[in-house]
């Protein structure tokens, strides 16, 4: 997939989380906004907070996920 076509799915606002659909058959889940999309390389942070690197050339295709359950955050006294 072309980067740019990446680029305009990440900088949607507001953020909407979405699943890169891979050519090797894996899928990879983007539930934050911190991504960067670059000519030739993607660095995003996956569910465990872990830095994920994917070439924009191995993306098949994207799926909108549906909303995450709310969290719930509690004060600090």
């Amino acid at each position: 997939m072309r980067a740019e076509e990446i680029r305009k799915v990440a900088k949607q606002r507001p953020f909407k989380p979405f699943m890169f659909h891979l050519d090797n058959g894996e899928t990879q889940a983007v539930l934050h906004p911190e991504i960067v999309v670059g000519n030739e390389i993607i660095v995003a942070i996956d569910a465990n907070g872990k830095s994920i690197i994917i070439a924009p050339e191995a993306v098949s295709a994207i799926e909108f996920l549906e909303a995450e359950p709310d969290i719930v955050v509690s004060e600090r006294e």
